[in-house]
């Protein structure tokens, strides 16, 4: 719906775009396509390696190949529920528990801890993308309009949050009452994986934005590496709304219209976009299915879900 949306707002013709769109995907270079995908699965590898850096220094001795299925297995949860990683979690946290006895609470500080430190260089590239959307604000009329749709959407999820603001409290309560018990229990354990864990988590983002450099020479374009920076905080940013599962149509109509406003044309942007989600939702996603499937996750899941 926003696919449309976007298109609709920038007058263009649905059936003829899609026809061109379709044309420009069949001169896409498979072998950087087969690139951008290794480079991925290899992402994949990197979480998993350092998830294992911050359970070995809560004290279990495990190997990145033992986690790598658990990493993968919760992709297609994530895919299928609303807000980025939201569903996969709680199926980590059992997961591990179930196959190599990790704790609920260990397994969830494990986690946050990973997020809060790959806050670190989430946000230095938003500061930078952020850097470089300014000059593209000069006009200020277009710049309130798009400033406009973005309010629309956070006044949707503060009408969300309201509506179900009970049940967020009382999460929120639970959540930070063991995440701040179990830190002051974990500290000393965890301040020696810090390193790792940041550059494990820098480099999973510089691998992201490779896979993205490959994704657009598949289609012969020459992207800068600022645009593709852009393309990535986005791709965080809008697939961490919470309105459909694992982003799909928010990322990819946010997406297309963003490379639409800094000047990209809406063709290439789409085609971008297409590519991109197939690796990281279809393709994905069947993989990650399979590991659910081998790996018994799926039977973890259901039990979840009853829960």
């Amino acid at each position: 719906m926003i696919l449309l949306l976007s298109f609709l707002h920038y007058r263009v013709d649905i059936y003829s775009s899609t026809v061109s769109l379709f044309s420009y995907l069949k001169t896409v270079h498979m072998t950087d396509m087969v690139i951008a995908l290794g480079l991925y699965i290899l992402s994949v590898y990197i979480f998993a390696l350092r998830w294992k850096t911050v359970l070995n220094s809560l004290g279990y001795k495990l190997k990145a190949r033992s986690l790598f299925p658990i990493i993968f297995g919760a992709i297609p949860i994530n895919n299928l529920t609303p807000a980025n990683r939201a569903g996969g979690e709680p199926l980590r946290m059992l997961w591990v528990k179930k196959d190599y006895g990790v704790t609920y609470p260990d397994s969830l500080v494990s986690i946050l801890f990973e997020r809060a430190v790959e806050a670190i260089p989430v946000g230095l590239m938003a500061i930078y993308v952020f850097y470089l959307i300014l000059p593209f604000c000069q006009n200020i009329f277009k710049w309130a309009i798009n400033l406009g749709y973005l309010t629309l959407v956070f006044v949707a999820l503060i009408f969300l949050v309201y509506l179900f603001r009970d049940y967020i409290i009382r999460l929120s309560r639970s959540l930070l009452s063991q995440f701040v018990t179990s830190l002051k229990k974990y500290s000393e354990k965890l301040s020696g994986a810090f390193l790792s864990t940041l550059f494990f988590s820098s480099a999973v983002w510089v691998l992201d934005v490779m896979r993205l450099k490959f994704i657009t020479m598949a289609l012969g374009l020459h992207v800068s590496v600022s645009v593709l920076l852009l393309i990535s905080v986005l791709y965080l940013l809008l697939g961490s709304i919470p309105l459909t599962p694992g982003g799909l149509g928010i990322v990819e109509g946010g997406l297309v219209a963003a490379l639409g406003f800094f000047g990209m044309p809406m063709i290439t942007a789409s085609a971008i976009v297409v590519l991109e989600r197939t690796i990281s939702y279809v393709i994905a996603s069947a993989i990650g299915s399979f590991y659910l499937i081998r790996f018994g996750g799926l039977t973890f899941w259901k039990s979840i879900r009853s829960q």
